[in-house]
């Protein structure tokens, strides 16, 4: 079984020696040439990430020098390639992906537990996408990400800010579409900056694979007012910098990250914007934004 998708700049594949009930929603994101996500594992693969998925009776670590370490995960090194594996928060681990080459890996996961690989949050999950997008040239910024009058307009926010609160106001009085709730890809075109779905959405549930140029980025905050303002390029990188995607330990990555986001906040105009949950933060909003 194979799935291959185009997010952005790069062609993902993903391969299956068995099958793995693929989330029909991942549809949306498959390359134009593909008329399935099911496909022939005998066709030519050029994509620029290919992952291969195995089940296994059992997981271990067997590298020593570790990277990184949270509740969720543990990345390890073997001196050339990066091994992360996924754990419970008991401990036990239940998944690791292996690079095995430059742009290819080998995801293996616990037999027992593989019907937990529906669905496509388990999958990108456990391929770092998010992370690997930078190398690329491509950004995830944790936003919500709507289409308003054919233009992207992304609320960035710490988790409970109320950047999906938002997003639904707008969707509410102006009619504008909710592309997805919790992340955006951000994209350099020939003539500036756009904004891309991805697959995975936070608990909103809505991830659209939508591209447009991109019209503003507000940076919200709570208030019992609704007070905005344009930041410079420099305030808007210190504001964005925590909110894109990035692998801590790469100093290689933080560099290109660092170069992208300051091309990024060059051009495109970000607005500071403390705000009320009702509909008068739209049309104040608006006024701000020129």
């Amino acid at each position: 079984m194979q799935l291959r998708l185009q997010l952005g700049h790069t062609t993902v594949s993903f391969l299956a020696d068995s099958y793995v009930p693929w989330d029909s929603k991942l549809s949306a994101f498959c390359c134009p040439t593909e008329t399935s996500v099911a496909a022939d594992l005998t066709q030519s693969d050029t994509a620029d990430f290919v992952y291969t998925i195995h089940l296994a009776q059992q997981i271990h670590i067997r590298e020593q020098k570790l990277l990184r370490e949270t509740r969720f995960f543990k990345v390890y090194t073997d001196g050339i390639h990066e091994i992360w594996y996924y754990t419970f928060p008991d401990g036990q681990i239940y998944a690791c992906c292996r690079e095995e080459a430059e742009g290819h890996f080998s995801i293996y996961y616990l037999q027992d537990l593989k019907e937990y690989l529906a669905g496509n949050v388990t999958l990108f999950y456990l391929a770092a996408l998010e992370y690997r997008m930078i190398q690329k040239g491509d950004m995830i910024l944790h936003s919500s990400y709507i289409l308003d009058q054919g233009m992207a307009v992304l609320f960035a926010a710490p988790s409970g800010t109320g950047k999906s609160t938002q997003a639904h106001l707008w969707q509410e009085v102006r009619g504008s579409q909710i592309i997805n709730g919790d992340r955006a890809l951000l994209q350099k075109g020939k003539d500036g900056w756009y904004a891309g779905g991805w697959p995975m959405s936070g608990s909103s549930g809505i991830s659209m694979p939508r591209l447009a140029p991109i019209k503003a980025v507000i940076v919200l905050s709570q208030s019992s007012q609704n007070l905005g303002h344009r930041l410079t390029a420099e305030e808007s990188f210190e504001a964005l910098k925590n909110e894109i995607v990035v692998r801590p330990w790469s100093t290689g990555d933080i560099s290109l990250a660092g170069r992208q986001l300051q091309d990024f906040c060059s051009a495109i105009p970000t607005y500071a914007y403390a705000c009320r949950k009702d509909p008068s933060a739209v049309t104040d909003l608006l006024s701000v934004l020129v």
